[in-house]
């Protein structure tokens, strides 16, 4: 099964715009389409993971939709850590469940590619 991944406009212009200077964006849905990470259960619907790009460490948090879509919230180094604590539910409840207020919101607007 081949995920199909949500972009949505809020994530675009607020993660991926300042992460183009370590990948792009079909690097980044490629990373997410293939099976070389382990997604670690923060909260259902909410995954996390960590992934090593260029030698640099990022974090992510993404919810999947059904079995087959992936929608990406949140992005970030891992040096630039929230507060330099690990991603968690409880250290980041409120900042995720923004995330994926505002990314609901696009997708309801149809504010979002799909790749």
């Amino acid at each position: 099964m081949e995920y199909k991944i949500i972009i949505t406009k809020r994530f675009e212009e607020k993660y991926l715009k300042n992460m183009k200077k370590y990948f792009s964006v079909n690097k980044f849905v490629e990373i997410l389409k293939s099976k070389k990470h382990n997604f670690i259960s923060l909260q259902n619907p909410f995954e996390k993971f960590k992934l090593k790009i260029n030698w640099v460490d990022f974090r992510w948090v993404i919810f999947l939709v059904l079995e087959d879509k992936i929608v990406p919230m949140l992005i970030y180094l891992k040096k630039d850590k929230i507060n330099w604590v690990n991603i968690s539910w409880n250290n980041t409840k409120s900042e995720i469940i923004k995330e994926h207020d505002l990314s609901t919101k696009d997708i309801e607007k149809w504010f979002f590619k799909v790749y």
